[in-house]
This record gives C-alpha cells, sequence and structure tokens, in this order.
C-alpha cells in the first residue's frame, strides 16, 4: 500500500543527503562593555546507508564538522579601549540524522532530525525551541507512494532582543528511493 492512503508507510533507502546550518549572533551588554559577533557552521553527510519509512524516520549514520568561530570585545569602562579575543575551533562531527514524516492531514511533515549549530566550545546563543519548531516542511502525501523522492527542509529564521541579534539559516536536502 502507498503512503496516501490511511496511515500506510513505504519503505525507503537514501540515495543521498546533505545538511548544512548557519547560526550568526551579536550580543552586547547593556552598558556596551562586552560585544561579541559569532558564526557556527554545521555541514554534514552520510557516512553508510540510510533507510527508513514514510510516516516515520529515516536516518543514516553522518560525517560531517562543526566550525565556531566568536569574536569577543570587552573593556573595564566607557572610556576604556576594547581588548578583543577571538575563539575558533573545528571539529569532526559523527552521530545519526535524516528527517521524520508524519501525517498531517492529506499531506507529509518532514522535519529535521540532524544535529543543530549550536556553540559546544565558544560561547554564544543555543538554537531554541523558536526556530526549532519552524524545521519543517510539508509535501503532498502523492510524493511518496512508492517512487523516487527529493525532500527539501530550508529556512532561515531571525530573533532579536535588546541585547541579542540571532541569526539561523538551515538545509538539508535528501534523495530517497523505495527500498
Amino acid at each position: 500500500m502507498g503512503a496516501s492512503s490511511g496511515t500506510a508507510s513505504t519503505s525507503f533507502r537514501v540515495v543521498s543527503a546533505s545538511a548544512a546550518a548557519t547560526l550568526t549572533f551579536r550580543t552586547q551588554a547593556s552598558d556596551l562593555n562586552s560585544i561579541s559577533n559569532g558564526t557556527i557552521k554545521l555541514s554534514a553527510k552520510p557516512n553508510g546507508a540510510g533507510r527508513g519509512s514514510v510516516p516515520g524516520r529515516v536516518t543514516f549514520p553522518l560525517k560531517g564538522t562543526l566550525a565556531e568561530r566568536v569574536k569577543m570585545k570587552t573593556r573595564t569602562s566607557d572610556t576604556s579601549p576594547y581588548q578583543e579575543q577571538t575563539c575558533a575551533n573545528s571539529r569532526k562531527l559523527a552521530g545519526r540524522g535524516g528527517l521524520r514524516f508524519r501525517r498531517v492531514g492529506t499531506k507529509i511533515e518532514a522535519r529535521w532530525l540532524l544535529p543543530q549549530a549550536n556553540p559546544k566550545f565558544c560561547s554564544g546563543p543555543k538554537v531554541g525551541s523558536a526556530i526549532t519548531s519552524k524545521m519543517v516542511r510539508l509535501y503532498p502525501a502523492s510524493k511518496f507512494a512508492g517512487r523516487a523522492a527529493t525532500v527539501v527542509v530550508a529556512g532561515k529564521q531571525q530573533t532579536r532582543s535588546a541585547n541579542t541579534n540571532v541569526t539561523y539559516r538551515w538545509r538539508v536536502t535528501v534523495k530517497l528511493a523505495p527500498s
């Protein structure tokens, strides 16, 4: 039975995939004595075979990198000069990732199930639920009715507060073939 009828699912294998996410931010203390600008970049690809079903999950082992770079400026008073410091680190990424698929009426929702571009080494804001809740895309259920499908979940979200500006961009592309 195809994915477009009832709750039946269709099995798929991952033909190819790529994922990227970038968190950029600027934080400053209300007295402007501390300012940070940073970028955290995540890139990932499959490191082996992936399988799953729609509805359900399609996952695969990952390999990739998480690169962090934060420039910090601090000063002791309004009249003193800023002292600059840079925090930078790049590390290999491993684990599992993919997409979760669930039926929403006559459509299938694809949701990001991959690591986030969160700071691990340098200080900075974490990607919160205000952003991760938007990491979805709806497709017609017929797209998965026993044939190859390419699924893209991409977007950009900005959040601002009095002392912090955050921009998060994400994109995952997964090509599936029936198994």
